[in-house]
């Protein structure tokens, strides 16, 4: 009689730990995939920047490695090296933005970046809507600075942690 109560309870224990390791196993390739997304954008994004200037590209380069080396965020570029359309279309959008003429953009001088870390399950995110004080608890200035680069931060009339430029 013991043994025809232990047989489901059996079953039962597989399938369970069957489960388990199947949403462990998926959430290990989403985050795989996740993170090899990022790279190729981050890639792409880059090598556009190399066409327009290889001397900011380099540096760019440099300052996104140190900060995935030197902190626990990992990078995604947002926007890189754009075209006098484009940056006139977000001059339309927001009249905040730059215009075409002052733009480093247009130049392939500056990029936008929002930085992620992973907390378990969630995925936490520093975006333009985040406060000056995370970015700077982030250490993501200071490496900036070290590389030469200006932070959007530092603007007096306009709020934009995501943007880093070559002075």
């Amino acid at each position: 009689m013991a043994s025809k109560n232990r047989k489901p309870f059996l079953r039962y224990s597989m399938a369970i730990l069957l489960v388990i390791i199947i949403l462990s196993v998926s959430y290990l390739c989403y985050t795989i995939v996740y993170d090899l997304r990022i790279r190729y954008n981050n890639h792409a994004v880059i090598s556009n920047i190399e066409e327009a200037n290889e001397e900011c590209a380099a540096k760019f380069n440099h300052f996104i490695a140190d900060i995935e080396k030197e902190t626990s965020w990992k990078v995604e570029i947002i926007s890189g090296l754009r075209s006098r359309e484009a940056q006139i279309q977000l001059k339309r959008d927001n009249p905040r933005n730059a215009s075409v003429s002052k733009s480093r953009h247009v130049l392939g001088r500056a990029i936008d970046l929002i930085l992620y870390k992973r907390d378990g399950l969630r995925i936490i995110q520093l975006r333009k809507g985040s406060s000056k004080s995370l970015w700077l608890a982030s250490r993501v200035p200071e490496i900036a600075k070290r590389h030469g680069l200006l932070w959007g931060g530092t603007y007096k009339n306009y709020h934009d942690p995501v943007h880093f430029e070559v002075n």
